[in-house]
């Protein structure tokens, strides 16, 4: 007689120091939803002529430096074994890097000047984590990496112009330039970087790790040179907006875009496994391409165009990539990702694209509506994300890994 046995039954015991640590994406994760729903819920109550102020500026940073920054800390924490080689995040690290996002996401959901320091706190602890575990040599990690460098940089840049402004260093003004570093400098990096590693490999397209007409897989030489010209173009886009040369920048960063979507990502080609996830992603890439390429042709619409490459780009990839590291990284069967990213999730977040980038600009008097009902659909996106994917958050499932006789046998 044979019994299927678990994982946990044949795997030896993991050092303590492990065994208390959970996978980061399950602590980070619920952190990045909440910043969310923080950052989108305000739109709503202007809408409802709620007395509070504009929420603008703490709408952005939430999202962006709240949202965004604790799924990219739970997947690079989460996944760091795999690209350096090195050992899993530790519980000191997990537990330091969750409490300064954490800090950030209250902080700046409340008004307090504080959150700068906070931000400024878990950029530097995220980088430390990460770069105390790279390794020169065949055990680097992929060149890519290097832009994942580059945007952590462009996000300290904006977290000290941030901290100045709290110091009253800076005029108030200046916050938004900060948070736009942000969004238009340390997220493209680390989207067009990963992007480029991740997107063709989980849709499955041919040849994934090529970059079309410059480097096949492996070689890292001209792998550099296309990731180090992506960078400099972003660094170049940045210093030019501090500059106020505004549409030179816009085609810095979409010339950026075009490059790595089209020659890394390869999206001319359609997703080799033809499911939810694969298309969402695959779709994201566009939509980030098309609100850079966009921004820059049309410089008066760039808030609008933007926000393509924003809720359509950077949330749904976002959402995509979450979907992919709660399903394999808790060993739950994959086709359960398409209850964790569903349908009316995916669509909800599209329809709130649209919305937001064409709403102002086809019915400019109604502007606040726009934004309360585009914000109120991605609330609904993420809600319903979030519900399907807290279960498996929670818990992982026991993998069934090999046959051993049963007891008397």
């Amino acid at each position: 007689m044979m019994r299927l046995v678990r994982r946990d039954e044949v795997q030896p015991a993991p050092p303590a120091a492990a065994r208390l640590a959970p996978d980061p994406y399950r602590v980070l994760f619920p952190v990045g939803v909440a910043a969310a729903l923080a950052g989108l819920a305000p739109w709503i109550l202007v809408a409802a002529r709620a007395p509070i102020p504009y929420p603008g500026a703490a709408h952005a940073a939430l999202m962006v430096q709240g949202f965004e920054l604790a799924f990219v800390c739970g997947f690079l924490l989460t996944a760091m074994p795999a690209f350096t080689h090195g050992p899993r995040c530790s519980p000191a690290e997990l537990g330091s890097v969750t409490a300064l996002v954490g800090a950030f996401v209250v902080l700046r959901a409340f008004g307090i000047p504080a959150a700068a320091w906070a931000y400024l706190a878990a950029l530097g602890a995220l980088g430390f984590v990460v770069a105390r575990r790279v390794r020169p040599g065949e055990a680097a990690p992929p060149e890519e990496f290097l832009l994942v460098g580059v945007g952590l940089a462009l996000g300290l840049a904006g977290a000290v112009v941030e901290v100045l402004v709290s110091l009253g260093r800076l005029p108030e003004a200046a916050e938004r330039a900060g948070v736009r570093c942000v969004s238009l400098g340390m997220m493209p990096a680390l989207v067009l970087g990963l992007g480029g590693l991740l997107v063709p490999t989980f849709a499955r397209m041919t040849d994934p790790l090529t970059i079309a007409g410059i480097a096949k897989a492996g070689d890292r030489p001209r792998r550099r040179g296309f990731v180090v010209t992506v960078a400099a173009l972003l660094a170049l886009a940045v210093n030019l907006d501090f500059a106020g040369l505004v549409v030179a920048a816009a085609w810095c960063r979409a010339l950026a875009a075009l490059a790595s979507t089209q020659l890394a990502w390869k999206l001319w080609r359609l997703p080799g496994r033809r499911d939810r996830l694969s298309w969402s992603i695959w779709t994201a890439g566009w939509a980030v391409t098309i609100g850079f390429v966009a921004a820059a042709i049309w410089p008066l619409y760039r808030v609008e165009a933007w926000h393509v490459a924003f809720v359509g780009g950077y949330a749904l990839l976002t959402l995509g990539i979450g979907t992919r590291v709660v399903v394999s990284h808790g060993g739950h069967a994959m086709g359960e990702e398409n209850d964790v990213l569903s349908w009316w999730a995916v669509t909800a977040l599209a329809a709130a694209t649209l919305l937001r980038a064409l709403g102002p600009t086809l019915d400019p008097g109604r502007t606040a509506l726009h934004n309360a009902v585009a914000a109120a659909l991605a609330v609904l996106a993420l809600a319903g994300w979030s519900l399907a994917a807290w279960p498996r958050i929670r818990r992982t499932r026991p993998r069934l890994v090999h046959l051993e006789p049963g007891p008397g046998r």
